[in-house]
């Protein structure tokens, strides 16, 4: 079987529901490549249980980016969010797996990649961050809501260069999840008990 690679995205709490979305996938981490893009904290119910399985993932060989909402958390003081800043230092604020560039808010494209600053790329910095990339690289980013986009509530946002896939969990929305490989999408309400709905989906294939 063909190594899939699955992305998700501003999970924000709801950890839960991203191991519904695996289970539906049938995501194996011996077969498939999973990336993580930041954002597993605040806003939803359940922070900490949630980094608990982030870092389960990553022991298992998942990618796990840093997001905007880890870094409020390396700079509080609080004992129990301190408890995880030795974790949250540890993680990369980008990745590159074949033709895809994974980060969680964008890049700088004023800056090469390798000159991009954590703070900028995971959008604690506002400024100067670029969501339609048009590098050689196909990028894959969340920090935003893609109804901010104009998208229905539940669905990514494709174009040409760049995949955002932040479906809005941390108000309340969507989680997603994507199978980059067969172009797939994974959707479940974070409020409610309903299935998950999985739906194709139109992904350029970029040139590797």
């Amino acid at each position: 079987m063909k190594q899939r690679v699955l992305v998700s995205s501003d999970i924000h709490g709801y950890g839960e529901k991203l191991l519904t979305l695996l289970e539906e996938a049938k995501y194996n981490p011996k077969k498939d490549k999973l990336v993580l893009v930041g954002d597993y904290v605040n806003n939803g119910k359940d922070s900490f249980g949630t980094l608990k399985i982030v870092k389960r993932l990553k022991k298992k060989g998942a990618v796990a980016l840093l997001g905007n909402h880890e870094i409020k958390w390396m700079k509080s003081k609080d004992k129990k969010k301190a408890a995880w800043h030795t974790f949250l230092c540890s993680l990369p604020t980008m990745e590159k797996i074949g033709p895809y560039l994974f980060v969680h808010a964008g890049i700088n494209k004023d800056k090469s990649l390798k000159k991009q600053s954590p703070l900028e790329v995971t959008g604690y910095k506002k400024k100067n961050i670029d969501t339609y990339y048009k590098g050689s690289l196909f990028m894959i980013h969340g920090h935003v809501p893609t109804y901010h986009y104009g998208c229905d509530k539940g669905d990514v946002h494709v174009t040409k260069h760049s995949l955002a896939l932040d479906t809005g969990a941390g108000k309340g929305h969507y989680l997603s999840l994507v199978d980059l490989t067969n172009k797939k999408q994974y959707t479940v309400p974070v409020s409610k008990k309903n299935k998950v709905k999985a739906t194709s989906i139109q992904i350029p294939t970029p040139a590797k």
